[in-house]
C-alpha cells in the first residue's frame, strides 16, 4: 500500500511556487476547483493552503474567492522599503555585535560568486540568496521570519526588476563584491542603493506586471 500523501503540503508547495514565479496576473482568480483538479487533490487541502497564504498576504481573499494580490506603486515601494529596513537592521553595529556573542549553529559556506557563475541561476536569485544570508547572519529569528515574509511578497516582481535595464548582473556583482570585503558600511550603502532604485521604479514595475500575458492554466 503506498504511503498517504500530504495533500495540504502538496497544495501549499505548488501554490507557493506558482505565486513566486509571478505566473498569474495581479488580481487574477485562483479557482479552488480548478487548482484541485489539476493537482489531483480534493478541494479541502487547496482551500486550507490558500487560507494559509492569505494569512501571509501572498494571496487576497474576498468572501470565498482568492486572487493574486494587486499592488499599486506606493504599496510596492513600501514593500521594498520594508525589506530595506530589515536588511539595515541586520547590518547594524548592534546586531553585528549580538551575532558574534551568540552565533547560530554553523551553516554551509555561502559562495555567491559560484552561484552567479552558474548559468542556471539568474542574478536576481543570487541577490535574494545574498540578502537572506545577511539576515541569517544576524542570528535573530524574529527578524529572519519578518524578512522572509516580505521577501516572499516581493518575489513575483524580481523577474520584472531584471527588465528595467541590462545591468542586473553587474548590480548583483557589485553587491557580492561589497559583501566579500567584509566591510559593513559600503555593503549597507550598496543595499540601500539597490532598494532605492526599485522604489523609484515602482510604477514601471507595476505596469510591467499588469501588462504581462498569462497562460490560462493554473499549474
Amino acid at each position: 500500500m503506498p504511503p498517504p500523501r500530504d495533500s495540504f503540503g502538496l497544495a501549499l508547495t505548488a501554490l507557493r511556487r506558482r505565486l513566486r514565479q509571478g505566473v498569474d496576473a495581479p488580481g487574477a482568480a485562483l479557482p479552488i476547483n480548478l487548482i484541485a483538479a489539476e493537482l489531483r487533490l480534493s478541494t479541502t487541502p487547496v482551500r486550507e493552503a490558500l487560507s494559509r497564504l492569505a494569512g501571509e498576504e501572498l494571496v487576497s481573499k474576498s468572501g470565498h474567492a482568492y486572487t493574486r494580490p494587486r499592488l499599486d506603486p506606493p504599496s510596492l515601494a513600501e514593500l521594498y522599503n520594508q525589506r530595506l529596513l530589515y536588511l539595515t537592521a541586520a547590518l547594524s553595529p548592534e546586531m553585528q555585535r549580538r551575532s558574534r556573542r551568540s552565533p547560530w549553529p554553523t551553516r554551509a559556506p555561502f559562495n555567491a560568486w559560484a552561484q552567479l557563475a552558474n548559468p542556471d541561476t539568474a542574478p536576481w536569485e543570487v541577490v535574494e540568496a545574498l540578502f537572506l544570508e545577511l539576515v541569517l547572519r544576524a542570528n535573530d529569528l524574529v527578524l529572519a521570519l519578518a524578512f522572509q515574509r516580505t521577501a516572499a511578497r516581493l518575489a513575483p516582481f524580481a523577474l520584472l526588476e531584471a527588465r528595467l535595464d541590462d545591468d542586473h548582473a553587474a548590480e548583483a556583482s557589485g553587491l557580492i563584491a561589497n559583501f566579500e570585503t567584509g566591510q559593513i558600511a559600503p555593503l549597507r550603502a550598496a543595499v540601500r542603493q539597490y532598494h532605492r532604485r526599485r522604489m523609484a521604479a515602482a510604477a514601471t514595475i507595476v505596469r510591467l506586471a499588469e501588462d504581462r500575458k498569462y497562460p490560462p492554466d493554473i499549474f
